[in-house]
């Protein structure tokens, strides 16, 4: 019986087909309830290949981590040095791209709340993205604030604008539904209460 490693590419490296099954599986799964076996399956190659390119479960997840935010900052500097100045479209420019890196990537999002259950007391390596996002969003929020034209904390500002597209997006996966029409409708929908309660009148 054919499985689903072998549809494949033949030229994919043995470290990106364990990192891409290891995704596949961790958020199916959890990290707690996957076994590095069934991801050396689902990859096409055997454990002891899997250990000798990472080790063990812990350090393959913290890889795949780092594999799937490579290219994150190069695609901020670009979003936010393409900005018009304007404050308003600016977040509905800054809104879009967090519903569709989010959207995109909502499989790592599940990895990501699912870790805790691996090993809630070990170090573990932080996931780039949605760091390198909250960051990126903090500066410009602060230079808004130093202008006037929003007032607050910009890091508590940064966290409660993206925590409204955190949410959307994953009430779409566990209800189906949504308030809105279309993603662009929930994207002027937030901005706007977040302007009512951030601008300065």
């Amino acid at each position: 019986m054919q499985t689903a490693v072998a549809a494949r590419p033949a030229s994919e490296g043995t470290r990106e087909r364990i990192l891409r099954a290891a995704r596949e599986i961790f958020a199916q799964k959890g990290p707690h309830g996957t076994t590095t076996r069934e991801i050396a399956d689902r990859a096409g190659v055997n454990e002891a290949t899997l250990f000798r390119h990472f080790g063990n479960k812990r350090a393959l997840l913290d890889a795949m981590k780092e594999f799937f935010c490579q290219g994150r900052e190069v695609r901020l500097q670009a979003l936010y040095v393409g900005l018009s100045g304007n404050l308003e479209p600016d977040l509905k420019t800054i809104g879009r791209a967090i519903v569709d890196a989010m959207q995109q990537n909502v499989d790592l999002m599940r990895v990501a709340l699912l870790e805790e259950t691996l090993d809630p007391d070990a170090a573990r390596v932080p996931w780039r993205a949605p760091n390198l996002s909250r960051e990126y969003l903090t500066r410009f929020l602060a230079e808004h604030v130093e202008r006037g034209t929003l007032r607050g904390d910009p890091q508590v500002l940064a966290r409660f604008f993206m925590g409204m597209f955190f949410s959307y997006t994953l009430g779409l996966q566990f209800w189906k539904s949504s308030l809105f029409d279309d993603d662009e409708k929930a994207v002027t929908t937030f901005v706007g209460i977040f302007l009512d309660g951030a601008r300065n009148a």
